[in-house]
């Protein structure tokens, strides 16, 4: 069915002063919408008949009509008939915008998306947006993020010290550097902002590209190097057992929250932190944290606390949460330092030379499970740490993962050892 532009004069929408607006109306299938101009017309430019008499008022209307009709002539006639009018009128309108270069503040829309994120990942947006301004000295527009400036802010980011570095006022002490690891979170968070950009204003189906061209398609985010093996000694796992008793403050706390975190296999600080749902006949259910967002299942996890591990839970139980860790520090991030710092002391104490973190037990867990001694078959290791497997994507879309599996596996790693 045929689209049909025209401009009119609606009576009813005349202001009190007798001043009035010209309106465009797209009419499809017997139903119109209407576009109101910027042409103001009063009573002085009609005749006694109601007609618009005003030849220049007339001429600016008709050019208005003619910009529209140009865009809906050149429209597929498959194309409209599929359409409602509301959908040419938002073709129409976007073709005109198009003429326009499309603008976007790169930084203030990112830090818009970041603040849809949960706040680990916000929080890493809103370092890189940040990081860009530095970069830039302004807050590009998003055409300024092309494939030549994502090179320039990389080499940027590798080059920019390490803000506590920055922050210090004596140059006698060494300059210390962003790792890669911060090149390509920011990197990342900069790819994520900009595909973000081409789902919301790019229209497809309209045939609409505003952002046509994705500089990541020309320009790769640096992969993360492999992984340092950051797992322990079985043997330093029982040194911690054997001496927690004996330790006390900063120590004791490190040792025994390392072993909780351990126990419950290689749980973050950040669920240590926050999980709220109390255990039911002694199985602990939450969802991790780290990849929530990136699961069909959100991470669920359930763990059956074995009782060795259950006896240093019983110092640390929580009011409102399952844990008193919330009771002792304002966030996580609080957490993880003091357990870190204990741990320090604790290595340190007893001549150990290789610095590890709480880290290490999410490490640790999965490596004694795979040892020789318990030979645990990768895929229950796999579901114990909520790790995705490619291999198995198919079987997990008919099959339920077998928690009594994984709770046993936890207890033979947790057996290696002398808990008494």
């Amino acid at each position: 069915m045929a689209i049909t532009v025209d401009y009119v004069i609606l009576p009813h929408l005349r202001k009190a002063d007798g001043t009035n607006f010209i309106r465009l109306r797209i009419t499809h299938k017997r139903k119109s919408k209407y576009i109101k101009t910027n042409i103001a017309v009063t009573s002085e430019h009609f005749t006694r008949s109601g007609n618009l008499k005003h030849q220049g008022k007339i001429d600016l209307a008709t050019d208005e009509v003619r910009k529209y009709r140009n865009i809906v002539d050149a429209m597929p006639t498959s194309a409209s008939d599929a359409m409602d009018v509301d959908e040419v009128l938002r073709y129409v309108t976007a073709k005109l915008a198009e003429e326009e270069e499309f603008r976007l503040n790169f930084v203030t829309y990112g830090m818009s998306i970041a603040e849809k994120k949960k706040a680990s990942t916000g929080d890493q947006y809103k370092v890189a947006m940040r990081c860009l301004v530095r970069y830039f000295g302004h807050e590009p527009d998003i055409s300024e993020i092309t494939v030549k400036s994502l090179r320039g802010f990389e080499e940027f980011i590798r080059k920019e010290p390490k803000m506590a570095t920055r922050a210090r006022k004596s140059k006698k002490e060494e300059v210390k550097y962003k790792s890669v690891i911060s090149v390509i979170h920011n990197l990342a968070a900069v790819r994520s902002v900009y595909k973000a950009a081409r789902l919301q204003f790019n229209e497809p189906d309209l045939g609409i590209f505003r952002l046509p061209v994705d500089p990541f398609d020309y320009y790769s985010v640096p992969k993360a190097p492999a992984p340092k093996h950051r797992d322990i000694p079985a043997e330093w796992v029982q040194m911690m057992i054997d001496q927690r008793k004996d330790l006390q403050g900063a120590e004791r706390f490190g040792v025994d929250v390392f072993l909780i975190s351990f126990g419950l296999m290689g749980i973050n600080a950040v669920d240590l932190f926050s999980v709220a749902e109390k255990p039911k006949d002694g199985v602990l259910h939450y969802f991790r944290t780290k990849t929530t967002d990136s699961k069909d299942d959100r991470a669920e996890m359930f763990v059956r606390i074995e009782p060795c591990i259950a006896d240093i839970i019983q110092d640390y139980i929580g009011k409102d949460r399952v844990f008193n860790f919330y009771q002792m520090y304002n966030r996580n991030q609080g957490l993880t330092v003091a357990v870190n710092k204990g741990l320090k002391k604790w290595y340190t104490r007893n001549g150990i030379e290789k610095h590890f973190t709480l880290y290490a037990a999410r490490h640790t867990w999965p490596t004694l499970a795979a040892s020789k001694k318990l030979e645990i078959e990768a895929s229950i290791i796999t579901d114990a740490l909520t790790h995705s497997d490619k291999s198995r994507a198919m079987d997990k879309v008919y099959t339920r993962k077998d928690w009594e599996r994984v709770w046993d596996a936890n207890a033979k790693v947790l057996g290696l050892f002398d808990w008494k």
